[in-house]
């Protein structure tokens, strides 16, 4: 989708960010422990207002996210009662600073060293040509070591609006040969929302951790 689609989806609210999760999510707490993060450098693309993202505050040496609308990030700051202080198009807390920017403007020498990517909704938010663009950027943006966790839903029948769904397969395509792969959760929900709202067969939530082993 292009960048309005989503602060569009942002200024709207409601249903248009279904998206969006209140709480931590329980891959995060089960696989990012606070013995993993102890001084990492988290990046979170398309970050929105996430908790999780306290979460690796809390934890990690410090966290930087990514979102184009400005009113999810002043959202965030706002409900988790934090403060902060901006420069330009950052706004900086302690051990957390969020780029209000277009991920693909942005370089390694923007956001530093980064030993964990995030993704819990990033490459299911994007259409095929922009989610190529996405995962050649994030290879721009990280080194030999650095992990991705990334978490995709895949269902049936396909739909052709965010999220799309992705399977272990379309991971291998898209990482094999530069990322170790491992598939480490991949529960049926059957109770989950989009099963109800678009009358799904199954839907299927993956997680996957990925080690970059090329450079």
């Amino acid at each position: 989708m292009e960048p309005q689609f989503w602060i569009d989806s942002w200024a709207k609210g409601g249903s248009c960010t279904s998206f969006h999760r209140h709480d931590i999510h329980p891959y995060v707490i089960k696989y990012a422990t606070p013995e993993f993060l102890a001084g990492k450098r988290v990046l979170v693309p398309l970050c929105g207002k996430t908790k999780d993202m306290l979460w690796f505050r809390q934890h990690a040496e410090h966290v930087a996210g990514i979102e184009l609308a400005e009113v999810a990030v002043q959202q965030f700051f706002a409900e988790n009662s934090l403060p902060f202080e901006r420069r330009g198009n950052r706004f900086e807390a302690e051990r957390l600073t969020i780029f209000c920017h277009d991920m693909f403007d942005l370089g390694a020498a923007d956001l530093g060293r980064t030993d964990l990517v995030y993704d819990r909704a990033s490459l299911v938010a994007l259409p095929l040509a922009m989610r190529l663009r996405y995962v050649a950027k994030i290879d721009e943006l990280t080194r030999r070591g650095t992990v991705q966790f990334i978490n995709t839903v895949q269902y049936d029948p396909v739909l052709d609006t965010p999220p799309f769904s992705i399977g272990p397969d379309e991971i291998a395509r898209y990482y094999s040969g530069r990322y170790r792969i491992e598939h480490v959760e991949c529960p049926e929900l059957p109770h989950h929302g989009m099963v109800r709202k678009f009358h799904l067969n199954w839907l299927i939530e993956h997680g996957f951790m990925l080690t970059r082993v090329d450079q």
